[in-house]
């Protein structure tokens, strides 16, 4: 994502590939015009849209049917982030919530018939075609009604990327003359591949709230050279995509409104009411979650934070997260009165965790967090409990000291990991682990290991997942090294992902490395 030209024009490029040129920002299509006559949409749900039309395997079995109730109603917390400010700057801009707007009851998420096997496809009414119908007559309808100058459509799960990319092209067949702009996570380590597909107008790169804003003024204005806004990707009059300069990160985090002030407008109530009824025991819903942080100081060669963060971590005020707190408790009540914080390394910062420690005990929520282990000595764990802390998430990965060093590049040992789990359960909080099978240079036997001492230790509240790798981090550069272009291909999660599972010679295909996970859950569950 360096700054400057590229080495053809992306006219040329289309050219090639047999496809009129997208769209120029330099055209004359926007005058100088007031604020309020300046309309922008933001779309929410492009995520659980996708999964509807794609139905990757086997998320649609009934047995991962809170996983998938999850992934339609939780929002694109980016995108809130993003209007929250906007707004926060008076910007009027409508949300087009693809799946909130649309499934409003339960009805739509539940099975249609009881005592299915877990093996079995999902009866539930949202997979349907009536379903779909509705959500794409609500996607073309809305857009055709509103006609805005501006869409902002973000791609953050790579899940199903290339579905994200596909609704751009879409998106631009049917608003011709609006302009679009794309950010988040995937956005963000991918933006020429999204500007050479022809669809999308901008790519925002990295944290977007101040360049959305700066974008919008300038569109608004008329303007055809946007080199003055950091962190934007964008095609000038000649066809060339330009990669302006990073954006520095904002300082003062306070400075942003927080993602629940635009709780109306991603209908947070509705998806809040349903998820505590359909998931009752689920953690990080909307209404019941929040990062107080920014960041993660840590390298992790499976994580994309060192991508995106560059290693720096920044924190709200304990008083920006009271108003957090107060907010949800009283607008957000069904099920039980939980909470979680997911930042990746809650109690990094000593000093300010104690004051926040007794500012969110005032706000009596039972709360759950995930940290590293070296953290948790005995006064942390003293003083999560005091004030109602019950569970703690830990990031094992694995029981392998040398994988953690070498592979995951994890400051931490399967003694540390080990202690703090015993540490954390005697003071009264659930430690909750989770690792990952498939890291180059352990054997199966060293994850069966593993299983036998968390069954020993008495902790069942662990989980494995698959190594799946992306671009941004470590392992996805060691795998592109690994394996050549038409083997990647065959370890792609879905043919709408951009994920790929790690195979390896212990693990020869993807299949084998999902069949033995699943082994170690059900080994642990036993």
């Amino acid at each position: 994502m360096e700054g400057g030209r590229g080495t053809r024009s992306g006219k040329a490029r289309d050219a090639e590939k047999g496809r009129p040129p997208a769209p120029c920002p330099g055209v004359d299509w926007i005058p100088n015009v007031k604020k309020d006559e300046f309309s922008a949409v933001i779309i929410s749900d492009a995520w659980g849209f996708g999964l509807v039309e794609t139905k990757p395997h086997p998320l649609w079995q009934v047995r991962y049917a809170a996983i998938r109730n999850k992934a339609l109603l939780v929002p694109e917390y980016g995108a809130m982030y993003v209007a929250a400010f906007l707004k926060g700057q008076g910007w009027d801009l409508r949300v087009l919530n693809l799946v909130a707007d649309v499934f409003r009851e339960e009805s739509w998420f539940r099975e249609r018939e009881d005592g299915l096997p877990d093996e079995a496809l999902s009866t539930a009414p949202v997979g349907g075609e009536e379903a779909l119908a509705l959500m794409r007559k609500n996607l073309e309808d809305s857009l055709r009604d509103l006609q805005p100058r501006v869409v902002l459509f973000p791609i953050s799960i790579y899940y199903i990327a290339r579905h994200a990319r596909e609704m751009l092209r879409r998106i631009r067949e049917m608003l011709p003359d609006s302009r679009l702009v794309t950010g988040g996570i995937y956005a963000t380590m991918h933006p020429r591949e999204i500007m050479e597909d022809g669809a999308a107008d901008f790519v925002v790169r990295g944290e977007g709230e101040w360049t959305a804003l700066e974008l919008l003024e300038s569109l608004r204005r008329g303007e055809r050279d946007f080199s003055h806004i950091d962190g934007l990707t964008w095609r000038d009059t000649g066809g060339n995509v330009i990669h302006n300069r990073e954006r520095r990160r904002e300082k003062d985090l306070d400075r942003f409104p927080h993602i629940y002030t635009v709780a109306e407008e991603f209908r947070i109530a509705d998806r809040h009411r349903l998820l505590k009824r359909l998931n009752p025991l689920d953690d990080y819903i909307p209404g019941a979650g929040f990062l107080t942080s920014r960041g993660c100081p840590e390298e992790c060669t499976f994580c994309l934070d060192p991508a995106l963060w560059k290693r720096k971590t920044r924190f709200h005020s304990p008083a920006y997260v009271r108003e957090v707190l107060d907010f949800c408790w009283e607008r957000f009540t069904e099920g039980d009165r939980s909470f979680y914080f997911g930042d990746a390394t809650f109690a990094l910062n000593r000093p300010r965790l104690w004051k926040l420690l007794e500012t969110v005990r005032r706000v009596p929520y039972a709360y759950h967090i995930q940290t590293r282990a070296d953290s948790l000595t005995p006064e942390v764990l003293r003083g999560l409990r005091e004030s109602n802390f019950r569970t703690v998430a830990l990031g094992a990965e694995s029981f392998d000291d040398r994988v953690l060093r070498e592979v995951v590049k994890k400051r931490t040992t399967r003694e540390e990991i080990l202690s703090a789990a015993r540490a954390a359960r005697d003071h009264g909080l659930s430690p909750i682990l989770t690792f990952i099978a498939g890291l180059p240079g352990e054997t199966r036997e060293s994850m069966e290991r593993t299983v036998d001492i968390l069954r020993r230790e008495g902790i069942r509240e662990a989980t494995f997942f698959p190594l799946v790798v992306f671009r941004g981090t470590a392992l996805y550069e060691l795998f592109v090294r690994t394996f050549p272009d038409e083997e990647r291909e065959a370890m792609r999660l879905n043919p709408w992902s951009e994920e790929f599972c790690f195979a390896s010679e212990e693990f020869p295909t993807m299949q084998e490395l999902i069949d033995f996970t699943e082994k170690l859950n059900q080994a642990i569950r036993a």
